[in-house]
């Protein structure tokens, strides 16, 4: 009979009691967002509640109910009709190669980084109707392993109308 080794088995429940309960239970319960301005994402409203303290101009700032992890979606007008490159180039200036992902089509942007021991990762779609679509996700560095997946649909999921 093999035993299980006891290293092992403690770090399994390690692993299970450190991990939030949203990712043990697996109840999410996806919803679709859409706004206005024709932003459209996928979210899990298990996960994310909109928080009505906040006042957010540019569309709904999302959190989790302790407020550890946040999702705000917003839409912004391209006037300058900037590609996704012009953009970054605008509204990050600073070296870019501190970001741990940085991806530039001609029709989106996503970028990610670490500060504060927290995960930052936003993405903006550019539509042909001079809008720019976007997603911020702030989570818990120690969280990641969690939250890849849902950052991952999320992110695939966000479309102008």
């Amino acid at each position: 009979m093999s035993h299980f080794p006891r290293e092992a088995f403690a770090g399994l429940v390690v692993a299970v009691l450190c991990s939030p309960a949203w990712a043990q239970s697996g109840s999410l319960g996806w919803s679709t967002f859409t706004d206005r301005s024709g932003t459209s994402v996928q979210y899990p409203r298990g996960l994310f509640a909109i928080d009505a303290g906040e006042d957010i101009p540019r569309g709904p700032l999302m959190t989790t109910a302790d407020g550890r992890a946040r999702l705000h979606i917003f839409a912004l007008s391209n006037e300058s009709n900037e590609t996704p490159a012009q953009y970054l180039r605008r509204e990050y200036p600073r070296d870019r190669r501190t970001l741990s992902y940085d991806r530039v089509s001609h029709k989106f942007f996503a970028v990610s980084g670490t500060r504060d021991r927290r995960i930052l990762y936003r993405r903006c779609n550019f539509s042909a109707d001079r809008m720019i679509h976007c997603i911020d996700i702030r989570y818990p560095l120690g969280e990641k392993r969690a939250f890849d997946p849902i950052v991952t649909r999320i992110s695939l999921s966000l479309q102008p109308r």
